[in-house]
């Protein structure tokens, strides 16, 4: 938590728009802002339970700085507000179990747990410039990002069938919603841009180390589920 508010405390500082209009041309210093689309998912660990992640469609936008190193190096780092998640579907295998009266019955079914974060995230990368005209540039950056969660949310459902041995069938669906704030993450960053001008395209894919929670342990099928954010991200920038 400190570590966070040191970052976005320095990242606001150097963003602020009186330090943006007093910079001079021959300042290492550049600032601008960005802002563009996710398509994120997760890597899920389910332990051998079969399933499938489903990703989704966020956004990302903020203020950058970038401080000028030589021979085309520079480093990079901003704050940004960005969203992330994905659904996992878990088919559950079908299982006997006795009932009370001494016969069998079959049950079945799946489950769907699904995630949503928001994130204030810290970027920071290293990065190369190469000209290509006088005023195209292709860049290329790798770092690593920490981001702090200021939302969570999940929802938990589950479908399950159970045919009985005189050939009926119940169904039965439940679900569960929780939410939580305040949980970081982090990872590595790269990816490359397009410069034109003051204009950037940017495309970067960012790969979290940590496991994931919205408040309390998801079980699916009777195993654990870890997750990690995997994220690609698509932005638009301008530089002042």
């Amino acid at each position: 938590m400190k570590t966070f508010t040191l970052l976005a405390i320095s990242g606001i500082s150097l963003c602020a728009a009186p330090v943006v209009k007093a910079q001079k041309a021959e300042s290492p210093w550049t600032f601008g802002v960005k802002a563009g689309i996710n398509a994120s998912t997760f890597n899920v660990d389910t332990h051998s339970t079969p399933g499938n992640t489903d990703g989704t469609i966020g956004f990302n936008g903020g203020v950058t700085v970038e401080y000028a190193l030589r021979k085309g190096f520079f480093l990079s780092s901003g704050l940004e507000f960005t969203t992330k998640g994905a659904d996992n579907r878990v088919f559950n295998y079908p299982a006997y179990y006795p009932s009370e009266e001494g016969e069998s019955f079959l049950t079945t079914g799946f489950s769907k747990d699904s995630r949503r974060f928001k994130y204030l995230q810290v970027p920071l990368t290293i990065g190369y410039r190469i000209p290509v005209s006088k005023d195209v540039n292709v860049t290329f950056n790798a770092g690593a990002y920490f981001a702090y969660g200021i939302d969570a949310k999940g929802t938990y459902e589950t479908w399950t069938k159970i045919l009985n041995t005189d050939g009926t069938a119940n169904t039965s669906y439940e679900k569960t919603k929780d939410s939580k704030s305040g949980d970081t993450d982090y990872g590595l960053i790269g990816g490359l841009g397009i410069e034109y001008k003051k204009f950037s395209l940017n495309a970067n894919y960012e790969l979290g180390l940590r496991e994931l929670s919205t408040g309390k342990n998801s079980y699916t099928g009777g195993d654990f589920s870890t997750w990690k954010n995997r994220n690609a991200v698509f932005s638009i920038g301008y530089k002042f």
